[in-house]
């Protein structure tokens, strides 16, 4: 390497390289300022809780108990909406009459009404309601046509740059004694 090449190089490096270094000295002095200040290893401030926690295991565990086929079977009699077997422990009881009996009178003297079966209730109209709805004629707007762009321009070819110059190895340096 020339040493005008070499003065090229140095001039350019230097620079950076001292910026750098005034940087770290600077970021130094400032982490350790702050690490010294006044007060900052004692934290005035109480962080304990103030609410009693006991976190020992618990007395009693929770066990859950296996489940019984009969209660599987009641699922799937009342998916199917069967109440024929509704006599079974754990099972709903019916509470509409069989067919053929006679409803037996209240304490009113008269005869009880027939009890809910849980189904959904109609609600009787208060108003009639109208069969057909009146149809209002609904105008539908065009949307207006869209201008056409030019076609885009092909951009200018960029022409190559010519390959750069080799760089000469670097020279070694004999060893120290």
């Amino acid at each position: 390497m020339a040493p005008s090449q070499f003065r090229a190089f140095l001039c350019r490096v230097l620079p950076v390289a001292a910026l750098v270094a005034i940087c770290m000295v600077a970021s130094t002095i400032a982490a350790t300022l702050a690490i010294v200040g006044v007060g900052s290893a004692v934290l005035e401030a109480s962080v304990s809780s103030r609410v009693p926690v006991d976190y020992s295991a618990d007395q009693v565990a929770l066990k859950i108990p296996r489940l019984s086929p009969e209660i599987i079977d009641a699922i799937r009699r009342d998916r199917d909406g069967s109440d024929s077997d509704s006599g079974t422990p754990g099972g709903p009881t019916s509470q509409t009459p069989p067919p053929g009996s006679v409803p037996t009178p209240g304490p009113s003297g008269g005869a009880t009404p027939p009890p809910n079966t849980g189904g959904p209730a109609t609600p009787t109209p208060l108003l009639p309601l109208p069969t057909r709805l009146p149809t209002m004629p609904v105008a539908t707007p065009t949307p207006p046509s869209l201008p056409t762009l030019p076609p885009t321009p092909t951009p200018p070819v960029i022409p190559t740059l010519p390959a750069l110059p080799t760089l000469l190895p670097t020279p070694t340096l004999p060893p120290l004694p």
